[in-house]
């Protein structure tokens, strides 16, 4: 039996990783003519996914946090599938599927465990995935912090019209926060004080960061539309203490921008030493600004051999023409 429409659902202030996620699902299944909405659980103002959807005509529905409305919305839908991403959404989600007895589809994406509240609505998250009809992780070290099987789900992106990047700067990409190490990112800074480096993006860390940059360091805050940044990066730096598998390393490989960055979550399975980018042990940030030295000194045609085997990494392996088929076959199994 065809599904006859997906429901993808967030809770969101922000762009970031889940976001860029949620944006190339929906944009694939769209392109494989599967109706499909994306529902943002509560209002928190603009969004900058609201105009990325709109211009590629996408349904999307804002709610108000309360899982009632969520019920409302979804309970006159037949052969409907609803998959979520995110704790929040993944908990209310969840439970209201099952009320109306609808196939659930949960995806897990942290990497880091959080503290405080958080830390409790992850292990709400975590021991409510039993809920869900079949659960996705973006990497086998989240997949084993769930208390069920989950199956490892590569991210994707759409590389159809990407060309290849030629950008010169040394670039942070990401939420300025302690388990994305920006800290390193800035230390890396320090020990090539000729090297100019450039951080995007916006987080609890920004502030600080603001305050102890070295004059080579520059912060550019919170990107709402990064299509304008992939084309000034020449090499991506991923000093994360956690990761599952970043939508930035695949959406910088897609354009050919190399990625250097410390060997955590699944990056392995995405960069090739010495061919499309580096990875460097966790802490050593000595060897980060060694690797970071040696792209510098490479020639024009050993860049554009990284940066071709980088492109050739994510055709192959984490396009959309790849993922998506897959996963409508997931979602019609529901209802076999």
């Amino acid at each position: 039996m065809n599904v006859s429409k997906v429901w993808i659902l967030l809770d969101s202030r922000h762009a970031g990783g889940i976001e860029s996620h949620v944006l190339q699902l929906a944009q694939g299944l769209n392109a494989h003519q599967v109706d499909v909405c994306v529902v943002f659980l509560k209002d928190y103002g603009a969004h900058p996914l609201y105009q990325h959807l709109q211009a590629l005509g996408i349904q999307y529905t804002v709610l108000d946090g309360q899982y009632n409305k969520l019920y409302k919305l979804l309970k006159t839908q037949l052969h409907a599938v609803l998959h979520t991403h995110g704790y929040k959404a993944g908990i209310i989600g969840r439970v209201v599927a099952r009320l109306l007895h609808m196939p659930v589809i949960s995806t897990y994406h942290a990497g880091e465990i959080g503290h405080g509240r958080l830390a409790f609505y992850d292990w709400l998250d975590r021991s409510s995935a039993f809920l869900a009809n079949h659960v996705f992780a973006v990497s086998p070290k989240i997949a084993a912090r769930l208390p069920i099987g989950a199956e490892v789900f590569d991210n994707f992106v759409d590389n159809s019209k990407l060309s290849l990047g030629q950008g010169k700067q040394v670039a942070f990409v990401g939420r300025v926060s302690d388990e994305k190490g920006p800290d390193y990112f800035l230390q890396i800074a320090k020990l090539l004080p000729e090297v100019e480096f450039h951080l995007y993006g916006g987080g609890p860390l920004f502030t600080q960061m603001q305050q102890i940059a070295t004059p080579n360091m520059h912060l550019h805050g919170q990107q709402d539309d990064m299509s304008q940044v992939w084309s000034k990066v020449g090499l991506l730096v991923m000093p994360s203490r956690f990761e599952g598998l970043p939508m930035a390393a695949l959406e910088a490989m897609a354009r050919g921008i190399p990625v250097l960055a410390f060997n955590v979550g699944a990056l392995n399975k995405l960069i090739c030493e010495g061919k499309n980018g580096w990875l460097v042990a966790p802490h050593d940030v000595q060897t980060l600004a060694n690797k970071v030295n040696l792209w510098l000194t490479f020639s024009e045609q050993q860049k554009e051999n990284f940066q071709l085997a980088a492109q050739q990494k994510i055709n192959h392996q984490f396009a959309s023409h790849v993922a998506i088929p897959k996963l409508i076959e997931k979602y019609q199994k529901l209802y076999i």
